[in-house]
């Protein structure tokens, strides 16, 4: 999203009901991959993956909408600083609940939340320079540093992938690093829908690298004038972008294909590609973004009518 003047429910929106929002899909794909995989609910992994989402997008946002602030300061524009203080508030206790959570786990677990986390702050962040140009003009300098500097949104095609392996992986890492020692491997043992790590790790990851790619696609104007190398500016199409994302998604459901969670969520996905495009609302991508949370609402639905059944 564009740094320029926000309108006050678009900048809510951005600091404030995004990071939470997107928290809840970490709420769900954490919840579900402790319950199917080691047979219990933690809070722990939970409040980690949580907060460590609203930490790293809120902040993100945060710093793409500072001149917002500083223009509302000097205007004296008391509503739009109102939002930048919650938003502070919300990142303070998120850090809070993510320390709190961290000093009843095992040092693994700090190292792997800081791995999966650092890029995730590090975004937008140019680490380095290739060169060191001249640039006159305040206003172009943070763009010349990114075009001349080293920026881990920005390597050409990579943005999803990155996204995928800290959302899947990570999240599967960081649960792992937690509940591993207990040695409850038992989740859904008598259950038909019962996953297995593989399963779990490998359509985590892609289904939400190919959400990454989505998200392009409604930024896919916006990009392409500002020649940000997402995989739908690099294929120079959003119907090539779709095409691509139901072969991925295709290649799922065929390799997991005794799973009926992953089919499921397959056909989902595939059926937001092609209804959303660069035109569609960005409110209506977050069905893509919870297609993981439909998932595990649904299993955790077929599992309580399971229970229910067999006590009758």
């Amino acid at each position: 999203m564009s740094s320029s003047q926000l309108p006050l429910p678009k900048l809510k929106d951005e600091l404030l009901v995004h990071p939470i929002m997107t928290s809840l899909g970490s709420l769900a794909l954490s919840s579900f991959i402790s319950y199917t995989i080691y047979g219990v609910f933690d809070w722990r992994p939970v409040t980690i993956c949580v907060a460590s989402d609203i930490i790293t997008i809120g902040l993100d946002h945060y710093n793409d909408q500072a001149p917002c602030l500083t223009h509302a300061k000097k205007s004296d524009n008391i509503e739009t600083v109102k939002v930048f203080e919650r938003a502070k508030a919300l990142l303070t206790f998120s850090s809070a609940l993510l320390l709190a959570a961290l000093s009843f786990c095992p040092p693994t677990t700090w190292l792997i939340t800081g791995l999966f986390v650092t890029p995730a702050l590090l975004w937008d962040t140019t680490l380095f320079h290739w060169s060191n140009p001249i640039v006159k003009e305040k206003s172009k300098k943070k763009d010349q540093d990114k075009k001349h500097g080293f920026v881990i949104k920005r390597i050409p095609g990579m943005k999803a992938i990155f996204i995928g392996i800290i959302r899947g992986c990570g999240t599967f890492a960081v649960v792992q690093s937690i509940l591993s020692r207990s040695g409850t491997m038992t989740g859904a043992q008598n259950f038909p829908g019962r996953w297995s790590i593989q399963e779990i790790v490998f359509w985590s990851t892609i289904n939400r690298a190919c959400h990454a790619v989505m998200a392009d696609v409604r930024d896919f104007e916006e990009d392409w004038k500002l020649q940000v190398p997402t995989i739908p500016v690099l294929l120079k199409s959003v119907f090539r972008t779709q095409v691509l994302l139901t072969l991925i998604h295709l290649l799922t459901m065929f390799t997991f294909i005794s799973n009926p969670y992953i089919i499921f969520a397959s056909v989902y996905s595939i059926f937001l590609v092609w209804m959303l495009n660069e035109k569609s609302q960005r409110s209506l991508y977050r069905f893509s973004f919870h297609s993981q949370t439909i998932t595990a609402i649904l299993y955790g639905a077929i599992k309580l009518f399971n229970r229910l059944h067999q006590s009758f």
